[in-house]
């Protein structure tokens, strides 16, 4: 009997860039809660002071060497939680620019960060304490993987420009941003106070608050960072700004 044998040819196409379905992105989702502000730099977290004159203020565990207050949250044997104060400028009253990079991570719209964060009051006349004012800025590089934060500038410097102010990041939040006394020409933000006939709602929390921003803008999924900045102006040894405090920082990969 012959021996038939079939010889199957599969002719090969190159696949339609149009049709072709990118597979699911992991979930991205991690908790950080700055137990240890060392394995956290391990993990991939980037302290940045570009503050205008630079000081000697960096992100630090507890704010320490003491701890500022007690944490919201901390399970190890130190104050779980990270900070950074006036001291990150030189100046009287300088530019506070202090970031906190995350680890890159997948993000896309609808991703939400979650954290908490309050301030430092210092003791003042009249029984009462006060931040004497702070801002943090929650920041999103939507362009590539970098860890540019752009130049510091005073905004009343002939050389600022805000487009480039936050390098290749963009703003999402802003916690008690600044007016401006136009009188005096100083940057002035709303103060929090133990007082309760000084106590403003719209301050920088003196209490832990939690905070939840929600990513968007995003066209496809994106490799990059999100970041906090202590930011605040006519800042230092003589004018606004105590300290920030950030603890139990989430990132949740929307569905």
């Amino acid at each position: 009997m012959p021996l038939c044998i079939w010889i199957l040819i599969i002719s090969c196409k190159k696949d339609d860039p149009s049709r072709l379905v990118p597979p699911p992105v992991p979930d991205q989702s991690f908790v950080e809660e700055f137990d240890t502000v060392s394995a956290a730099f391990h993990r991939g977290w980037i302290p940045i002071n570009n503050s205008n004159p630079k000081g000697s203020g960096i992100w630090t565990q507890s704010g320490g060497p003491a701890p500022l207050f007690a944490p919201y949250s901390s399970k190890g044997t130190f104050a779980g939680f990270i900070a950074a104060d006036f001291l990150s400028t030189s100046a009287e009253r300088g530019v506070i620019s202090n970031w906190l990079l995350s680890p890159l991570v997948f993000m896309k719209n609808g991703d939400r960060i979650t954290f908490y964060t309050r301030t430092a009051l210092y003791l003042v006349n009249g029984g009462d304490s006060t931040d004497f004012g702070n801002n943090l800025e929650v920041c999103i590089n939507r362009k590539n993987e970098s860890t540019n934060v752009g130049i510091a500038r005073d905004p009343r410097d002939a050389q600022y420009n805000p487009v480039t102010d936050r390098g290749d990041f963009d703003l999402l939040l802003s916690i008690n941003p600044p007016g401006y006394d136009t009188t005096n020409k100083l940057f002035i933000y709303r103060n929090a106070h133990t007082l309760p006939d000084l106590y403003d709602p719209l301050a920088f929390p003196l209490r832990w608050t939690k905070f939840i921003v929600t990513i968007n803008g995003i066209t496809k999924s994106h490799k990059g960072r999100f970041a906090f900045r202590y930011y605040t102006l006519d800042a230092g040894s003589n004018g606004n700004a105590t300290a920030v405090a950030i603890d139990q920082v989430t990132f949740t990969s929307s569905k």
